[in-house]
């Protein structure tokens, strides 16, 4: 077979279609990998370049807008010290038509860690906060999750405000979305490689805005709450999928982190999320893109579930998560060639951790194991520059080609 464009290559291996070789789609969180000083980089597009020269397959990230108050909902922030005596807290308060919303969120020692990234990264995939952004608090931030004095949505009586508040970008905002998606798509184009947009989610919207105890409880004792709060959720959802449309990207991605079977069980899972879930893959196939779903644990509970999903690739699979429950033989069997599937080993273990010959025998065996076809190699999740160095990158694109019918460069 002639070789293939890096992004004719990834489509056709989710499409199930024949390919050169199994790719190696490895992902990268927006951090700066500790590269060699010629392999520097500065953005994804510079990535994506020194990924290419060796030989894998890169991915261009449209990231979705990070969720912003819409321009009539006045809004106040301020700092107190906690009523225990402990950190300081950072405060701010979404009047809207409906009522007001207050968030306090601890300012902890690590506050201004130089991993506290933003919460979505800009179209260029830098994520790193601006110092003067330190000390207040925008509407959503993943170092929320536990960190919460006052979450954002504490119960009922506060959806009437969240509803109000979740609002995709209109006017200037939506207008400079657009834009820069579409620079991101056309330098994507230049460089032939598959762009992914990034990221639309449903059960993961209570980690960010409400107490995990509390919404655990509402889960059994509060249906009509927790359906209503999905409803706004997927509303808002319906939204910004119809803007990224716009754009085209090849592939839009549903984040499931929190999807996980610790919360919610196959019963919920099914009940509550799967239903949504559909409906996002219906809309993102109506408007000419594949859906993609990241889910880092729970392939081997979910499997019947997962086999029913309009779902074109699963993101994530990888043997040691979920105290290595995961069985690749048993989801392999359950999904046989009705989806791809995106993982295979984990980053800071089997790629980091492992001697050479360790991560050549992970790699050969989630190949043979949930290959040949419809299979994209990934050290999941991401690799990160803390988690894994430039020599074990190298070692883990070794053993790749090892395995998976590529000829050295």
């Amino acid at each position: 077979m002639a070789q293939m464009t890096s992004r004719e290559r990834l489509l056709a291996t989710i499409r199930g279609e024949d390919t050169d070789f199994i790719p190696l789609g490895q992902l990268f969180h927006s951090t700066v990998l500790g590269t060699p000083p010629d392999r520097q980089w500065h953005d994804q597009f510079e990535r994506a370049a020194v990924m290419l020269e060796l030989g894998i397959d890169p991915v261009i990230d449209i990231w979705m807008p990070a969720p912003e108050p819409p321009p009539e909902v006045r809004v106040r922030k301020w700092s107190e010290p906690a009523a225990d005596g402990g950190e300081t807290l950072l405060c701010a308060e979404y009047e809207t038509g409906a009522g007001s919303l207050c968030q306090k969120v601890r300012k902890t020692d690590d506050w201004h860690d130089p991993t506290h990234y933003a919460f979505l990264p800009a179209w260029d995939g830098n994520a790193h906060r601006a110092p003067d952004r330190f000390d207040s608090i925008d509407l959503m931030d993943d170092w929320f999750t536990r960190r919460y004095e006052v979450p954002l949505v504490r119960g009922a009586a506060d959806l009437d405000a969240f509803d109000q508040l979740l609002q995709a970008p209109r006017g200037a905002r939506r207008d400079a979305w657009i834009r820069d998606a579409r620079r991101a798509k056309a330098i994507a184009a230049d460089m032939q490689l598959l762009t992914q947009a990034r990221r639309v989610s449903v059960g993961d919207w209570f980690m960010w805005t409400c107490l995990i105890e509390d919404f655990c409880v509402a889960m059994i004792e509060a249906p009509e709450y927790v359906q209503r709060f999905y409803d706004i959720v997927q509303r808002y959802n319906r939204e910004i999928i119809d803007m990224v449309l716009e754009v085209g990207p090849d592939l839009i991605q549903y984040r499931g982190w929190y999807d996980t079977p610790d919360y919610w069980g196959h019963e919920r899972h099914q009940r509550i999320l799967v239903p949504k879930i559909q409906e996002l893959a219906a809309q993102v196939h109506a408007g000419g893109s594949l859906f993609c779903y990241l889910l880092t644990e729970g392939y081997t509970h979910y499997r019947d579930t997962l086999r029913e999903l309009e779902v074109d690739v699963y993101l994530g699979l990888e043997p040691l998560a979920a105290r290595k429950s995961e069985d690749f033989e048993l989801v392999k069997n359950a999904l046989g060639d009705r989806s791809c599937l995106w993982g295979g080993v984990n980053a800071p273990v089997h790629v980091q951790r492992s001697t050479d010959a360790e991560l050549d025998e992970h790699v050969r065996y989630a190949v043979e194991t949930l290959g040949p076809k419809r299979f994209i190699m990934n050290a999941c999740m991401y690799i990160y520059d803390d988690d894994v160095s430039w020599e074990r990158l190298l070692a883990l694109v070794a053993a790749w080609r090892r395995h998976c019918s590529v000829k050295s460069a």
